[in-house]
């Protein structure tokens, strides 16, 4: 799958990613093309199938499959056709305010795409990807330092967007300080011990306790007890004794 560009045309042209952009917009006119397609030939005239959102999906991704369908419903404002819930999904999107959005949004019905939203969000849903609700809320700024983390499902590659995979937990570095200048959070992903580092920005916040899955739990035991040893000061033996 090719990579969804989420910067506008001016913004490519600053950071001399023009051509990614181009390909990221004719990838999503294919993707338009491929989901009118589908609904010209699998809508019966009062139902369209669970499969057109799905063979979308697997041909672009949830993210391309995602942010086309958005794009119509941001490209149709004051259309009374769509629920108020799928208007709102779409503007969680950001999608920058280009004059060539037009080119990617789809050709059918309203009542059709509003539809199509409501089956790629179930879709998505059974992802069953941490969010903001299963993070510890709270009004001041947080230090990340020795916390588990939840990592923005749209930072993990979609082949990793597990709820798994996003579960890093921090040991350092200026990012988990909200005070400091500096982004970057170092530590490990919890499932597999891997070491690497994020920016502060990756993450949606620190996981609330009771939204910790029991294996979760028994892992943090088993890392921060090998920490632990690991830190203790080695005894010498005495041979005079």
């Amino acid at each position: 799958m090719k990579p969804l560009y989420k910067f506008s045309f001016s913004e490519a042209k600053r950071n001399n990613e023009v051509e990614e952009f181009r390909e990221s917009l004719q990838e999503n006119i294919r993707c338009r093309d491929f989901l009118d397609n589908e609904i010209g030939e699998k809508f019966d005239g009062m139902r369209l199938p669970d499969e057109c959102a799905e063979n979308a999906v697997k041909e672009f991704g949830y993210d391309r499959t995602m942010w086309v369908i958005a794009n119509t419903i941001l490209q149709r404002d004051g259309d009374g056709r769509f629920h108020h819930a799928n208007r709102e999904w779409a503007e969680h999107f950001h999608i920058p305010d280009d004059r060539r959005n037009y080119e990617f949004a789809l050709r059918s019905h309203s009542c059709i795409v509003d539809g199509l939203a409501d089956d790629v969000r179930k879709m998505y849903a059974q992802l069953n990807l941490f969010s903001g609700e299963h993070t510890v809320r709270s009004e001041e700024p947080q230090d990340y330092t020795g916390k588990l983390l939840v990592i923005r499902a749209d930072v993990l590659k979609e082949e990793c967007r597990t709820p798994e995979n996003q579960l890093f937990l921090a040991s350092g570095g200026f990012g988990c300080s909200p005070d400091s200048s500096g982004r970057k959070v170092f530590g490990q992903f919890l499932n597999d011990g891997e070491k690497t580092h994020f920016y502060r920005e990756d993450f949606v916040g620190i996981i609330d306790e009771q939204h910790i899955p029991q294996w979760a739990a028994e892992k943090m035991e088993q890392v921060q007890a090998q920490q632990e040893q690991e830190s203790a000061p080695e005894q010498t033996i005495n041979l005079n004794m």
